[in-house]
């Protein structure tokens, strides 16, 4: 079984490799076929003319005149004809090769005859590092200052408008002594001017595109670079950091559309962005695809990688200024490293992934393209020019970006649906835990009660034997007859502390059964029923009932109960010619039930206390504390509220405030 589950994950393997090997293949293939300077070229005519298009756009490739050394000016081609070398754009990086001691740096000029009509757009796109454009030897604008004298170098994307006849010269003039590339590296595109800004145009939305979302990615990610327990970084930490990283490097666009004079300091951030970003690759390759062990070339990694950073970052702001013969060496130099680090990337992945790493295919397939692209990138140097996209080495890195958003948003749906599920769970366990109180909560106050019934016998029996010999008069001294009139108070307190028990009891079970009530007759037939047992007290007991409806959602028997309570605690306090009333108003939400009384009133210091069990101000007439504490109980279980207005020898009035329902509400 173990061993047809193996077969199945490296069957599994092979197809996503594979897969991923021929999808990344034909996508190469796509661009570099239909996104290409090198092959969308202008093409040749007789008398060394190269032919425009009236529609469209083409790339100046071919057909250059190439005068190393000199800045020659539109007068200088008047005469006879000067030596040149036959060149296209992109074939010589630098001047190195024209000088003994391989100085990259000089200037040059570059002319080329155009053949078309009508008027054109010429997008000079990011001329290294100073340029200045002549057409039919009027000067069109310049980029920084090519004179040797007032060298100012200035990286900028350039658009410049003229008109094109039978045969149009194309000048532009060159001064590199900033970057370790110079000149026409990159191939100019000329077209009509709805063609050319439609252009111009599409490329800054694709790089806003990948420069926007791996910075949205990475910025979110802030809160997720945490170390782990053991002190090492996570591969959400990695994948942050080649997100800032590509973000980092995919801005130069932007930069060039409004120039930068930063020239060595800004081609050195590209350059380290691109190193460390294919260093955050490898690290997310290791930590996913070779877990454990290995930690030799994990630190010979970091070594290597960060030495490449150093470099990338010391070499052109410090190094080449003073010894530009070195540059050579650079260019191959860092090829080299990214075509080896290609191929560890790829390794690792197609490992990781033969290992049964496989719930992690998506990395796998991004970290292979990004490999291949890597490889690409270095074979096809002066072959491959895009018009509008991005360069192969930079979709790769996208990939692993998108890969990461891929993972991102997973994570945050299954941690979605685990947290509903463990509401889910929490609410079952509530529900559980609810029910599980209830019950003991009955249990308590059954056997409270049974307790209380049982004690109660006794008890009784106790104090009616006291009170048959104390009435009989059988035998008794004087100190015998006080010890039983003390039993008999004794038996008469216990029975009271056993009906509080009871009370509690009764108030702590289960929870009581609500039903629609109507709050207007309810209240009538409580005046009613109390308005005699009030009036033998000796108080007039009035009512103000308002007419209009009000329904609430109450125990009948629980708020008769608490109204009681507070009716007879009011005729205790209140003289005979005194006044109790019985008022219900409402508004839109509530409804307020108030009993008024022209009592004695509560005095301030008793007022917050009076609600607590236990607590009294007639311990004299042998009361317990209880009444208006279970009152207060059974309002807040009807969600109400129970407020107190009381003035020494004014009265004191107790508002009970009930929520209203609707009478069709269903329940």
């Amino acid at each position: 079984m173990k061993q047809t589950l193996l077969t199945k994950s490296a069957f599994q393997t092979m197809l996503v490799i594979t897969g991923t090997i021929v999808l990344c293949l034909l996508g190469l293939s796509a661009v570099t076929q239909y996104d290409n300077k090198y092959i969308t070229k202008a093409a040749s005519a007789q008398g060394h003319l190269y032919v425009i298009p009236e529609k469209g756009y083409c790339s100046l490739v071919d057909g250059w005149e190439f005068y190393p050394d000199s800045l020659l000016f539109p007068n200088d081609f008047s005469s006879e004809p000067l030596p040149y070398y036959s060149t296209w754009a992109g074939e010589y990086p630098n001047m190195a090769l024209f000088h003994e001691d391989h100085n990259p740096y000089g200037a040059a000029t570059w002319r080329l005859r155009l053949q078309g009509s009508g008027n054109v757009l010429l997008y000079l796109q990011e001329p290294l590092c100073a340029a200045k454009v002549y057409v039919n030897g009027h000067c069109l604008g310049e980029t920084g200052s090519v004179a040797s004298d007032s060298y100012a170098p200035l990286i900028k994307d350039s658009v410049y408008s003229f008109s094109l006849d039978d045969d149009t010269e194309l000048i532009i003039q060159t001064a590199n002594y900033s970057h370790y590339y110079g000149g026409l590296w990159y191939p100019p595109v000329i077209g009509d001017a709805d063609s050319v800004t439609r252009l111009i145009a599409s490329r800054m939305l694709i790089y806003g595109l990948l420069f926007f979302s791996p910075l949205t990615l990475s910025l979110f990610c802030i809160a997720l670079w945490e170390r782990r327990e053991s002190g090492g970084r996570t591969a959400t930490f990695y994948f942050g950091m080649l997100s800032l990283s590509f973000a980092l490097r995919i801005c130069y666009p932007f930069l060039r559309l409004i120039g930068v004079p930063f020239v060595r300091a800004l081609y050195a951030i590209e350059d380290v962005a691109a190193v460390a970003g294919i260093y955050f690759s490898m690290r997310i390759a290791l930590l996913l695809f070779l877990p454990e062990g290995c930690t030799r070339l994990k630190k010979a990694l970091r070594l290597v990688s960060l030495g490449a950073c150093g470099v990338v970052i010391i070499a052109p702001l410090f190094i080449f200024p003073v010894a530009p013969g070195l540059v050579l060496w650079y260019g191959s130099l860092v090829s080299w490293y990214k075509a080896v680090m290609a191929f560890l990337l790829i390794s690792l992945s197609v490992y990781g992934g033969f290992m049964g790493l496989l719930h992690i295919k998506i990395i796998l397939a991004a970290a292979i393209i990004n490999g291949i692209c890597l490889i690409y990138s270095v074979l096809s140097i002066g072959y491959y020019e895009p018009f509008v996209g991005a360069y192969a080495e930079e979709y790769g890195a996208f990939c692993m970006v998108a890969a990461f958003g891929f993972l991102m948003v997973q994570r945050s749906r299954k941690m979605t649906a685990e947290n509903r599920q463990l509401n889910l769970h929490l609410q079952e366990e509530v529900t559980e835990k609810t029910e599980h109180l209830r019950r003991l909560l009955t249990e308590r106050g059954q056997l409270i009660a049974e307790l209380g019934h049982d004690m109660k016998s006794p008890l009784t029996s106790l104090s009616n034997m006291a009170q048959i010999i104390r009435l009989n008069d059988i035998m008794l001294d004087e100190n015998t007859h006080r010890r039983i009139q003390h039993i008999e108070e004794q038996c008469n307190i216990l029975s009271d502390r056993l009906k509080s028990i009871q009370e509690i009891a009764a108030q702590t079970s289960a929870p009581v059964k609500m039903e629609l009530l109507s709050l207007n007759g309810f209240l009538s037939d409580f005046y009613h029923n109390c308005r005699p047992i009030i009036e033998l007290y000796g108080p007039n007991f009035l009512e103000n009932i308002s007419p209009q409806p009000c329904h609430i959602m109450a125990n009948r028997e629980q708020l008769f109960r608490a109204l009681e309570n507070i009716l007879y605690n009011a005729a205790d306090f209140t003289p005979p010619d005194g006044q109790i009333t019985l008022t219900l108003t409402a508004d839109a939400s509530y409804a307020y039930i108030a009993i008024s009384d022209t009592g004695c009133g509560i005095s301030e210091k008793d007022l917050p206390n009076i609600f607590h069990r236990s607590y009294t101000t007639r311990s004299d007439k042998g009361g317990q504390g209880l009444g208006l504490a279970i009152t207060r109980a059974i309002v807040l279980e009807h969600a109400g509220q129970i407020d107190v207005d009381s003035k020494e020898g004014e009265g004191t009035t107790f508002t009970i405030c009930i929520p209203r329902v609707s009478p069709h509400t269903p329940f």
